[in-house]
């Protein structure tokens, strides 16, 4: 007796299909699930872990202080370097603090020295933002080289590192995945603290030029065109050449009255 089958009984071949790729889906993930990844520190102890990045960068030769991700981390975490990551107002508000403490603490003081605050306030004020408009400038472009350096290590596709020492350099290829993170942490963090602390050089640039330009223009010797202290100070002119010579006259004729005080007791006793 032969008994016919009804559609339910005989699955269709796309039906087969998706279960199929169900199946393999599913055998993939788990798999994914059980990578064994060794745990940092060196210890023969493995964990599991879903992450093939991570797989991949504990495959990495590099040691991991010299990794890119890694020294992004380090200067996030730093307490002068991570300034430019608080916000544009947080960090106007720390450089400008930063400002203050140079002015008040170490250029104000020197160009006292310099000048007389009661008869040369002008002066003073403006030869203490010169020097502390040059200090922040330094901090800035120390910040800016760490940044700078960092951002330029995410963005390429190899990294250069040292195994135990400056004389075994290496040169390692990123894979496409640590290549496509560290792209992204150099375009979105890193570059535009870049940009930021490039901003911040070029205003404190600016204002140590104007501040100079305006002491120089302020502390300038007084004098005639043609005179002694004037704006040819260090040239011939009639003047001044006139008045050498009376003073050379002058010490001519006072050395030789000391000479002749000191020789008329000899010709006498003589």
């Amino acid at each position: 007796m032969v008994t016919s089958m009804t559609p339910r009984s005989c699955p269709s071949v796309p039906a087969r299909a998706s279960v199929r790729g169900r199946v393999s889906a599913r055998t993939t993930r788990a798999r994914r699930r059980d990578i064994l990844i060794p745990r940092v520190g060196g210890s023969d102890e493995y964990e599991r872990s879903g992450s093939l990045l991570d797989a991949m960068e504990d495959a990495c030769p590099v040691p991991r202080d010299q990794r890119p991700a890694s020294q992004l981390a380090e200067l996030k975490d730093g307490f002068v370097m991570s300034w430019p990551t608080n916000g544009a107002l947080g960090y106007a508000v720390r450089m400008g603090a930063l400002f203050t403490f140079f002015y008040g603490v170490v250029a104000y003081p020197i160009a006292c020295g310099s000048y007389d605050p009661e008869r040369e306030f002008t002066q003073t004020v403006v030869s203490a933002l010169v020097g502390a408009s040059g200090a922040t400038a330094a901090m800035a472009l120390n910040m800016y080289n760490g940044w700078a350096y960092v951002r330029d290590r995410l963005l390429s596709a190899t990294v250069e590192y040292e195994e135990t020492g400056w004389y075994d350099g290496q040169v390692y290829v990123k894979d496409p995945e640590m290549l496509a993170r560290d792209r992204l942490l150099g375009t979105y963090t890193a570059r535009p603290v870049v940009e930021l602390l490039r901003k911040t050089l070029l205003a404190c640039g600016t204002t140590a030029m104007v501040s100079l330009i305006g002491l120089k223009s302020i502390d300038a010797p007084e004098g005639g065109r043609y005179g002694d202290y004037g704006t040819n100070m260090g040239y011939y002119s009639e003047s001044s050449a006139a008045k050498f010579e009376e003073a050379d006259d002058d010490e001519d004729m006072i050395m030789m009255a000391e000479m002749s005080h000191w020789s008329a007791p000899a010709i006498e006793t003589e």
